[in-house]
């Protein structure tokens, strides 16, 4: 087999600090480890990978930039890399919107600078509303009630994507906020259509040592009566040094929920997330806010408008538009 046939390549613990600038040859790669090397930067010639579709990173201790990657890359997980300072993503919203990313991972990256925080929310919403709307409109089932099966087989489950990066507070797009346990939803002035979803936030606490997992639950109340929920199951690293913001698009959330809204248009949810501690074994509550958006056609050509009337601003009202994004989000 000659480089050039290469499909999977694992690096990891390889005494290197470097790939080579022809690196971008690999034509036929998909999948890339680097984790626990010595790595500083990434070639720019990665972009040309047209068949990269996994890309894990994590314990570089020297790892200062990330470069932009091809559109074929659909999970990007970089994990404990606190010498991470700066990422790249395509200049337009246009070449974003070519993207294929379904899972994207920060996890320990506390040392991003703002600017690349911004373009991580961003690059996030476009890709998880993207997946949401595509896979709303290639549903061809409706809520299932059973998911007896899901805690087993949660790595696998089909339309579960995770988004994670550091920070305190509910990205302001999401429509419903809190940093409480329970919240009204309100869709009276809401018309549902039949293709509509629901995607998820949950801010994550600092400090935290799990065993790796974390259940999340989300029920509905009436009354004083809570109502059975739907549980998922996330992993996670052992360790979370800072506040996380994690962002999902799940199918048995998100089709219980708009099972519900089809018979009310306002209604009150619940939702926890526990994980065991690695030090007492207890379980604890792990979740400092919540946040929520129904999604169906309407948003999503909402958002592609906004993100259009941004491209045909002139660069120095676009920044400011992503810094004004920042500080709402701040205070949230």
């Amino acid at each position: 087999m000659t480089l050039e046939n290469i499909v999977e390549l694992d690096l990891s613990r390889c005494p290197i600090n470097a790939l080579p600038s022809s690196f971008g040859c690999q034509s036929n790669l998909e999948t890339l480890y680097l984790s626990d090397t010595e790595i500083e930067s990434i070639p720019s010639s990665i972009k040309n990978l047209t068949k990269l579709r996994k890309l894990d990173i994590g314990n570089c201790s020297k790892l200062l930039a990330l470069p932009e990657f091809p559109s074929s890359l659909e999970t990007l997980i970089v994990d404990n890399c606190m010498s991470l300072k700066t990422v790249l993503f395509p200049s337009t919203v246009a070449e974003q919107f070519k993207e294929n990313k379904k899972t994207v991972e920060f996890w320990n990256c506390m040392n991003l600078d703002e600017r690349s925080l911004i373009n991580i929310g961003l690059n996030v919403e476009i890709n998880l509303m993207k997946f949401t709307h595509k896979h709303l409109s290639t549903l061809e089932h409706d809520y299932v009630e059973s998911y007896v099966d899901y805690k087993y087989n949660f790595d696998s489950y089909p339309y579960q994507d995770l988004y994670a990066y550091p920070g305190s507070s509910v990205p302001q797009w999401l429509e419903y906020k809190t940093t409480k346990k329970a919240m009204i939803i309100d869709l009276s002035q809401r018309h549902l259509s039949p293709l509509s979803g629901f995607v998820f936030c949950f801010v994550l606490v600092k400090d935290l040592k799990s065993m790796g997992q974390i259940k999340l639950k989300i029920t509905t109340i009436e009354g004083d009566d809570e109502k059975d929920g739907v549980e998922i199951y996330l992993d996670i690293p052992f360790v979370i040094h800072s506040d996380h913001v994690c962002l999902i698009y799940n199918t048995p959330w998100s089709q219980y929920l708009t099972t519900i809204a089809k018979n009310q248009t306002g209604f009150k949810i619940k939702v926890t997330a526990m994980s065991i501690d690695l030090g007492s074994g207890k379980v604890k509550n792990v979740l400092k806010g919540f946040g929520m958006s129904p999604i169906n056609q309407s948003t999503y050509q909402n958002l592609i408008q906004q993100m259009e009337y941004e491209c045909v601003e002139p660069e120095g009202e676009r920044n400011k538009g992503n810094k004004k994004r920042k500080r709402k989000e701040g205070a949230t």
